[in-house]
């Protein structure tokens, strides 16, 4: 009787992180036998590269005031601490005793002229027609009246004032804010340097043709396009079926497609099933006849 196969192997994942790998097994389509394969990494791991592991942003740490919690991530590194944990077991300067009338005096001059967030007098009118009917950011409303965003949290907090998530993201100052740093995330090095799958097979077959284009771009501040022609005023969008077939998305795009053409801009579209059926060659060479970009 034949043995069982084992489920792991003595390779460690390249990457570093002391992991063993798996043994895959799959169903070949050919023949409809049993394979089986070992990859460098384990799932997950390909994207740091070899020797990438690094302890402080792959794996979580214990809090390091002894309660036992692992410790949750911070702009992308694992605190060293819980959330309030971090005077857990501390001994505090003063070790308890009560303050001398000398460092009294001088803890009261630190405060001169600094009123605690729940003592600052804020104008309520205009905070209510700030926030509640004008349905502006807490930020923006600290501009207006210039206010600690502190002291109107917590005046908010004590009337009872306060907007739901649908209110809140339905105002064209949050919609305008969210479209800057969408197109921000968009146009920043990395999204550039870093293309999916699909727009990187279209970017090499233009460099392949030395068809001059831009990829990235953003227009009018509202848009971000996936390839540009200038000289041509053409915009070659890249869609892959399973998100921009998504109703809303299709709505989007139409949108975004009328405003572009109304702005004297030609827009042509290239999806993956075409890309997969023909080849990214022959359908960017129908673009190419069609525009007279060679």
């Amino acid at each position: 009787m034949q043995s069982k196969l084992p489920q792991r192997t003595k390779k460690l994942c390249l990457c570093g992180c002391g992991e063993v790998l798996k043994i895959h097994e799959y169903t070949r389509r050919d023949s409809g036998g049993v394979s089986y394969l070992v990859y460098n990494f384990v799932i997950g791991h390909s994207k740091r590269g070899i020797n990438g592991f690094n302890m402080e942003i792959h794996r979580s740490r214990l809090c390091q005031c002894g309660c036992g919690q692992y410790t949750t991530k911070f702009r992308g590194r694992h605190n060293r601490f819980m959330r309030k944990h971090e005077n857990n077991g501390r001994v505090p300067w003063n070790k308890g005793k009560a303050f001398s009338d000398e460092v009294r005096k001088k803890m009261s001059l630190a405060r001169l002229g600094k009123e605690p967030a729940n003592k600052t007098v804020i104008d309520l009118i205009a905070l209510h027609r700030h926030y509640i009917h004008e349905k502006k950011t807490i930020s923006t409303v600290s501009r207006e009246i210039n206010i600690l965003t502190d002291a109107i949290k917590n005046r908010l907090r004590a009337l009872g004032w306060s907007r739901t998530t649908k209110e809140s993201c339905a105002t064209d100052a949050f919609r305008e804010q969210m479209r800057q740093i969408r197109i921000k995330t968009l146009t920043s090095r990395q999204a550039i340097e870093s293309p999916n799958k699909l727009e990187k097979s279209v970017y090499e077959a233009l460099d392949r043709m030395n068809i001059p284009y831009e990829k990235q771009v953003p227009l009018f501040g509202k848009f971000v396009v996936d390839v540009l022609f200038p000289q041509q005023h053409l915009v070659l969008e890249i869609f892959g079926r399973y998100w921009h077939r998504m109703p809303q998305n299709v709505r989007k795009n139409y949108s975004k497609k009328k405003y572009l053409e109304k702005c004297g801009y030609r827009v042509e579209e290239v999806w993956d099933n075409e890309i997969k059926e023909k080849g990214v060659d022959s359908v960017l060479e129908k673009v190419v006849e069609k525009y007279a970009l060679i």
